[in-house]
């Protein structure tokens, strides 16, 4: 058991090393990109298209798994750009999106859990269902990236 976590921190890490590495070739840098995390370790990476269902309110499980989002404040840049740069939307479009989702039963928006990126990780790191974003260069190095906004290009 040890030894299988020491392995998913080790590819974690290793994921990391090189998005960081690769970050030059797009066009932004590593405090502009942002990875999707949870602490559960058993999620595996996941596709574009998984990661922007996942934040379109398309899926509530992850590998068999019941989820819960959370989201960054109303005005925080973080989120304005995370929203922009992984399903092309801006807050108030999504907003929209999740006002209607919400109001139809199908889905509940992301729960706002702070305006900085330790509240967010600490709000995560209590619950393995959990799953946020952060800026990638903030990433604790015992978090399981499970997607990187921006590695598609």
């Amino acid at each position: 058991m040890k030894t299988s976590n020491l392995c998913r921190r080790a590819t974690s890490f290793a994921v990391l090393l090189i998005v960081s590495s690769l970050s030059s070739s797009y066009a932004l840098s590593a405090s502009d990109q942002y990875a999707i995390i949870s602490f559960n370790q058993k999620l595996e990476p996941l596709s574009a298209s998984k990661a922007k269902k996942l934040y379109r309110g398309k899926t509530k499980k992850l590998q068999g798994e019941r989820i819960e989002l959370s989201d960054w404040p109303e005005g925080a840049s973080v989120r304005n750009d995370f929203y922009q740069e992984l399903l092309g939307k801006t807050v108030a479009q999504m907003n929209a999106h999740w006002a209607s989702l919400s109001f139809s039963g199908k889905a509940r928006p992301p729960k706002v859990a702070g305006g900085d990126a330790s509240s967010i990780i600490d709000w995560l790191d209590d619950d393995p269902g959990r799953i946020g974003y952060v800026p990638l260069d903030q990433v604790p190095s015992n978090a399981n990236i499970i997607y990187v906004v921006g590695s598609e290009k």
